[in-house]
């Protein structure tokens, strides 16, 4: 599986999870609200670190996470997402980024190849945004989980499992056997689902006293 994904591919990603067509609006939203991370990959690209200046140089090989810290800058990023290309708001201005192990570095250019002050190769194009393959994996369940879905009240759960007690007991009765008891149904469960029969006992005792609570 491939680590790292490019907007677009993160984009055709989705959509076909969805089955319905996504654009990179809907990372940029995501990213508008520090739900995503977003990484800066330019191959070769010069880095100095902010708070080592005594540190040397170093180059970039692999992407580096842009901090979201600087509201101004992060807006300007989630901005490429949206097809515009961000423009520094002062000169020689650049995102921060940080490494894996939290410094923080910005991108440096020799003095022959340095761009305009307010030139956009100051920040990041289109095209050297990426984001993580298992960030992305991790947001699949909160994107495509059904807007109806919510979570059962743990007192309705427990009346159904008191429903499932008389069936389960009735049924016991209508074959001319003796009448199945909560000892049975615990053993029966536990031979099925191999759960601890002192935990199934719990749920089965609490239904029972829900149930009386509520009747």
């Amino acid at each position: 599986m491939r680590r790292w994904l490019s907007i677009q591919q993160a984009v055709d990603h989705l959509s076909a999870l969805s089955e319905e067509p996504l654009t990179s609006d809907d990372l940029a939203r995501l990213a508008e609200d520090h739900l995503l991370d977003l990484y800066w990959y330019r191959p070769g690209q010069m880095l100095s670190y902010i708070d080592l200046p005594e540190k040397p140089r170093t180059t970039l090989k692999h992407p580096l996470r842009l901090s979201p810290e600087h509201s101004s800058d992060w807006r300007a990023i989630v901005g490429v997402l949206r097809q515009r290309p961000a423009l520094p708001a002062e000169e020689n201005d650049t995102p921060t980024l940080q490494d894996t192990d939290g410094n923080r570095l910005r991108i440096a250019f020799d003095f022959s190849n340095r761009p305009e002050p307010f030139s956009s190769h100051w920040y990041p194009n289109y095209s050297e945004l990426v984001v993580k393959r298992r960030d992305l994996d991790r947001l699949e369940r909160e994107l495509f989980s059904s807007d109806d879905e919510q979570p059962l009240a743990p007192d309705l759960l427990l009346d159904v499992i008191w429903q499932l007690e008389q069936m389960a007991m009735q049924n016991g009765q209508e074959g001319g056997a003796p009448a199945h008891d909560l000892d049975w149904l615990t053993h029966e469960l536990c031979d099925r689902s191999h759960l601890d029969p002192v935990l199934l006992g719990r749920v089965l005792n609490a239904a029972e006293r829900q149930h009386s609570a509520h009747h």
